[in-house]
């Protein structure tokens, strides 16, 4: 329809048969879809009396058609009357008409001239029935659909193929002797005869009838024959004959059509259907948005494209629902879309009984499908709803009941499973949360939980996303409902320790107490101390919970979660097959994770500190392994290759003489590339798994740290990416540097090759993304990709996506071809350094500094499972001059602050976006605005001053270009040193936060620095192994110590100034004379690199009855440790709280052995053999310290 057909019939239309030049102006520019604003400025006439020639106009044209017409919705009733116009030009006559054919009877058939779109529907109908001839058509649907419309416009459209029409709802059930007669009559078109007394005799009599004249027969709302709550198909008592009815038109011979509406699929049409037969059934959907606009617009909505759109995907296009939500948004909205978009709202009052209707006509284990389809909230297959399912089914009784609900047209079936649309997901969502809070606020601590015991609140073994939504749509509407029915936040927590503690005694509680603690785990409830021995434990969530010296003893726990133990995730790597994910930490751990179970399969020490690279071989290197080969490189310089099943290392490769950054395989996995610290790139040939030395190819030719390596896709090149801002390619047949590719301004560190073996991809400390011709060198498009480093790049395995991690705590995902960034993924909690495709390209992982690996699905962006670890080593440590506090940097970017005397950490100070390295306190000696001023050095490459007092952080103080390793105040001075990454020390003036001077000599990261007590000299302790002494008043290194087999990271001056202790990562304290330089003596103990040192203000008195002098070190198996340098032995140790001390799980059962050992990591003790069954009640305590934990909120 064109603008001047819609003038011509506006002009049709109106009284006066013609408009004014005014008005067709008004009308033209309406059309093109110009405000009233516009409009005036296109004509030159006032906004004003354009808006009231407008006004009348849709007035007049109201009238005219007799409808309500505005300028949201004129455009819409005008192709919609034009339509009407050129039908009833060629179509036959409504069934309303009052010159109905003798040869028709339409009963009580709706109206259908109103109606939207279905035009392929109709042209699928039609065909069926006019040029196939089919016997029997079945339209089916959910309630609202628009199966009756349908079938009228149908019936309109095919009547004329038709020498009789039959059209007959079967909303009331009529008998079928009765109906059957009528039909006869009516077949019989006035010819007198006696009917047959038989009831088959009357059907073959109708058969007849059918081949001897052409009939349409159509039979609405077939459904309410069947019985509800009965399998699907079940007729009513007394109603199996239309059944066979069904049976005899399908399948015998005539020219008819028989075509019926129904909710349910009638068994008859399952059995007769089929490509072969004539007998087809369609199944309708919702309106597309294009067809369900109109509608909208005839009911006067108006509303931008989206808000539109976004309304009819929320009833899924269901004609009856969007008129039910049309008319409320029109009574309580004015008609506004998006203001009742904003109530997010979709179940309420009619539409709320039109889901009732559909629902109760269903069976019990029906419902229990229902309720776990919207309890997992997104397609489930076959094999998880048996999991879920509280008692078991069998395999065939659960296809039964989907078979028989997607009959019902309540589910839909994806390539990922079942499902149901969202607005039924609400309602039964809905239902189901009132079951769950009836049960929950029972006066009674035994009253009736067969709802808590069937079904899980939240899974916690599903995909994050997933238990994300099923936190926020089921359990927190849930505790809010309970809340206000038990009268308060407490009295509810009660309530559900009581639940607990009858379920204890009761026996199998199925999902009921899994259930009540995510609950209390939701309420942030502490756990500590709780009694769950002998419980039965479903889908709990313990990853957040306190569980000190809780007692699982005997406790059945299955499908739960706990915390891990790994540290910040390096490095994440999918085996060829897409099955496993090995992931490396910051802690010297590596774990396997079974992707699809989400399952931890081993975990393993590696004994590098960190971790920072590991890599599967794509094919076995060792003629003797069976199992799956990992490789691996971190802080202890040596490339290690591992049975990834078991754990057991299988060889160890010297010959890097510093960190190893990054490790690649060769498309053949006979060869090994490992790049390093030490500015080379190694070269490792696996042929031969019996030869003692492996044979290695050194790289030599970059100016400083190699940070990454790939081998191009046909192994013959190898590109490498250093902190001298360049790439190489090296050809691996002459073992050269075959090109430079020069164009960064800062560190290259990553680099990636295209699957098929074109391009480079680079991201550099700057966070710029490059990409390369591999073959030319030429920078083909250079991108600010993050605003942060970019720690690793990968291609998916067609080429077509390039994901990066960085620093900025995300992961993007490019569009090579365009270098547009298609997703950003933003969950991590801190930089993130690893990011690898899975193999179908479908996944991908990604390791953060936040201790979490999470596995993101590509085609939705959201997180499908994160594994969390726990670890919080000590960094450093520094006492107050007074020695009233102890101040301790973690790994979690907290610094700590003790009394020493009791243990107990009194604050917390917060603000590094890093690790805190290091902490000192201001000697008294100098002269400071506090004398709680406390120095911090972080990861993030500043040094920040506190007010240890307060908490409150004073200033930042920049400068270096990497992580601060550790910083120390003069004794005298105000001065403040630093040392870093970037191999320097730095000397600020403390108030001015002024660099005064930059010390530099060692080969190799600076990683501690001490001032000696009369303020001298300044020791360093380095990567390089060594300790420097230096003299403050030239500048100057005066001395150096070797002996440490392994990086220096914590030093102390003793406080008479002759002795200087050292430490690192060789495990062990050195005691250093400085008048000879030679070690006096070796303190062992640490089991973890040592990472901090430091002797009390004042030695003890010599009442005191413990040895004199004594200091204290801290070390990364999370312990401090007092030594006495006098005896020489280890005093005491204190161990950083793990969050699962005490926890019991002797005789617990559905742990995976790796579970146990983890839960044993973090703290949990398992006794040699289970107690006896004797079920203990929660004590009363438990209730006092949960009403003391939420205190006035009782």
């Amino acid at each position: 329809m064109d603008i001047e057909e819609a003038l011509a019939l506006v002009e049709g239309a109106i009284e006066r048969g013609r408009l004014t030049q005014v008005q067709k102006l008004v009308f033209r520019h309406a059309w093109e879809g110009l405000s009233y604003e516009a409009i005036a400025r296109a004509t030159g006439y006032d906004t004003g009396y354009i808006k009231d020639v407008g006004s009348k106009l849709w007035r007049c044209l109201s009238s005219g058609l007799g409808e309500s017409v505005t300028k949201f919705n004129f455009q819409a009733v005008l192709k919609r009357h034009h339509q009407q116009k050129a039908a009833e030009s060629t179509a036959p006559s409504s069934p309303d008409s009052t010159a109905l054919s003798p040869g028709q009877d339409w009963g009580e058939a709706v109206d259908a001239s109103h109606f939207y779109g279905r035009a392929s529907e109709l042209e699928r109908l039609s065909q069926w029935i006019t040029q196939e001839q089919c016997r029997l058509v079945a339209i089916l649907g959910m309630g609202g659909v628009g199966k009756t419309s349908l079938s009228v416009r149908l019936a309109e459209q095919v009547q004329p193929e038709f020498q009789l029409l039959y059209w007959r709802s079967l909303r009331d059930t009529p008998p079928f002797d009765c109906f059957l007669a009528a039909l006869l009559q009516f077949l019989a078109q006035g010819q007198n005869g006696a009917l047959p007394e038989s009831r088959s005799a009357r059907l073959t009599l109708l058969i007849e009838s059918l081949r001897t004249v052409r009939c349409l027969l159509v039979l609405d709302n077939f459904d309410a024959l069947f019985e509800a709550g009965q399998p699907l198909g079940t007729y009513r008592a007394g109603y199996a004959d239309y059944g066979e009815l069904l049976q005899r038109v399908g399948e015998s011979r005539h020219q008819s059509s028989l075509l019926i509406t129904s909710r349910e699929k009638p068994l008859e049409v399952s059995i007769l259907q089929g490509e072969e037969t004539r007998v087809r059934a369609l199944q309708l959907r919702g309106l597309p948005p294009a067809d369900a606009e109109p509608l909208l617009q005839a009911k006067g909505i108006r509303g931008a494209d989206g808000a539109m759109h976004q309304l009819i995907e929320r009833y899924q296009g269901n004609p009856l629902a969007l008129k039910i939500t049309a008319t409320s948004i029109c009574d309580l909205f004015g008609g506004n879309i998006t203001s009742f978009l904003e109530q997010d709202i979709a179940v309420f009052n009619g539409i709320c009984q039109l889901l009732k209707r559909q629902i109760e006509r269903i069976s019990t284990l029906e419902e229990t499908v229902m309720y776990w389809l919207a309890i997992n909230r997104a397609p489930v297959s076959i094999a998880e709803l048996l999991a879920d399912m509280a008692p078991s089914v069998s395999a065939p009784v659960l296809l039964e009941a989907l078979e028989s609900l997607r009959g019902r047209s309540l589910i839909e079936q994806t390539s990922q499973g079942f499902t149901q649309q969202p607005v039924m997901m609400e309602y039964v969502t809905g239902q189901l949360i009132e079951r769950f809070c009836a049960e929950l606020t029972h006066s009674l601590p035994n009253g009736p939980t067969p709802f808590l015991k069937r079904f899980a609140l939240l899974k916690a073994t599903a995909k994050d996303y997933i238990r994300k939504n099923q936190i926020h749509i089921i359990v927190a509407p849930l505790v809010t409902q309970a809340e206000a029915q038990a009268g308060s936040e407490g009295k509810l927590i009660d309530l559900i320790i009581q639940r607990i503690q009858y379920l204890q005694q009761a026996g199998p509680a199925g999902y009921a107490v899994g259930n009540l603690i995510n609950l209390l785990t939701y309420l942030q409830v502490d756990l500590s101390d709780f009694d769950f021995s002998y419980c039965q434990i479903w889908q709990a969530d313990f990853v957040k919970a306190n569980l000190l010296n809780t007692d699982l003893t005997c406790a059945q726990v299955r499908r739960s979660v706990f915390a891990e133990t790994f540290g910040g995730v390096s490095c994440t790597a999918y085996r060829s097959d897409g099955q496993w994910l090995a992931t490396s930490d910051t802690s010297g751990e590596v774990q396997i994770w079974d992707v699809s179970s989400y399952q931890q399969i081993t975990a393993f020490r590696v004994d590098a500190i960190w971790t920072w690279a590991a890599a599967f071989a794509p094919q076995s290197p060792l003629a003797d392994a069976d199992a799956a080969i990992l490789a691996t490189g971190g802080d202890d310089r040596l490339v290690k290759l591992w049975d990834a099943s078991t754990g057991r290392c299988l060889r160890s490769l010297p010959g890097h003489t510093n960190t190893i950054n990054a490790i690649a395989f060769h498309p053949q996995g006979k060869l090994l590339a490992s790049c390093s610290q030490d500015a080379t790139i190694r070269l490792w040939q696996l042929d031969d798994p019996h030869v003692e030395t492996v044979p290695c190819q050194v790289l030599e030719g970059h100016q400083g740290r190699v940070w990454s390596a790939a081998f191009s896709p046909d192994g013959k090149l190898l590109v490498s990416g250093s902190e001298d801002c360049t790439l190489k390619r090296w050809n691996l047949e002459s073992m050269e540097c075959d090109r430079t590719f020069v164009g960064h301004q800062s560190w290259v560190k990553t680099v990636a090759i295209s699957p098929d073996g074109q391009s480079v991809a680079s991201g550099s400390f700057n966070g710029t993304l490059k990409l390369w011709d591999l073959s030319t060198g030429e920078c083909l498009h250079s991108w600010p990709g993050h605003p942060a480093t970019v720690t690793m790049l990968a291609f998916s395995p067609n080429g077509q996506l390039l994901a990066s991690s960085s620093y900025d705590q995300t992961v993007k995902v490019w569009q090579v071809s365009t270098q547009q960034c298609v997703r950003t993924l933003r969950e991590h909690g801190n930089r993130v350094w690893s990011v690898a495709f899975s193999p179908d390209g479908q996944q991908l992982a990604s390791g953060s500094d936040d201790h979490a690996t999470r596995l993101w699905d590509l085609k939705t962006g959201h997180c499908a499972k994160t594994w969390k670890g726990h670890t919080n080593g000590i960094l450093s440590l520094s006492f107050k001059a007074d020695g009233q506090w102890l101040a301790t940097g973690h790994e979690d970017q907290t610094i700590k602050l003790w009394n020493p005397q009791s243990g107990e950490v009194v604050r917390t100070l917060r603000g590094h976006a890093n690790r805190a390295w290091s902490v000192a306190f201001a000697p008294p000696t100098a002269a400071y605005e506090t004398d709680t001023l406390l120095a911090s050095g972080s990861g993030d490459r500043t040094v920040k001053l506190w007010n240890a007092e307060t908490g409150q952080c004073l200033s930042t103080l920049q400068g270096h270009t990497a992580w601060v390793w550790s910083v120390a105040f003069h004794p005298y001075q105000p001065w403040l040193a630093s040392c870093s990454l970037d191999r320097t020390i730095r000397l600020y003036a403390a108030q001015s936060e002024q660099c005064i001077q930059i010390l530099e000599g060692h080969q190799d990261t600076v990683w501690t620095i001490r001032f000696s007590p009369d303020g001298r000299w300044l020791a360093s302790g380095s990567y390089d192994q060594t300790v420097k002494l230096w003299d403050l008043s030239t500048g100057t290194c005066c001395h150096t110590f070797a002996g440490h087999t392994g990086p220096v990271v914590a030093l102390a001056f003793r406080p008479d100034g002759r002795t200087l202790l050292s430490g690192g990562f060789d495990r062990a304290i050195s005691v250093w004379d400085l008048e000879t330089g030679q070690s006096a003596h070796t303190f062992q103990g640490h089991t973890e690199l040592v990472s901090a040192i430091a002797f009390p203000p004042a030695e003890p008195s010599a009442n005191s009855s413990a040895p004199q002098p004594v200091f204290w070190s801290g070390s990364f198996d999370e312990t401090l440790n007092q030594w006495s340098l006098e005896t020489q032995t280890c005093l005491n140790t204190c161990r950083t709280p793990r969050p699962y001390d005490g926890l019991k799980i002797t005789g617990v059962s559905g742990l995976a052995d790796a579970q146990k050992a983890t839960l044993k990591a973090l703290g949990a003790t398992e006794e040699s053999s289970p107690l006896s069954r004797i079920p203990i009640p929660i004590p009363e305590d438990s209730a006092l310290k949960v009403s003391q934990h939420i205190g006035s909120r009782i």
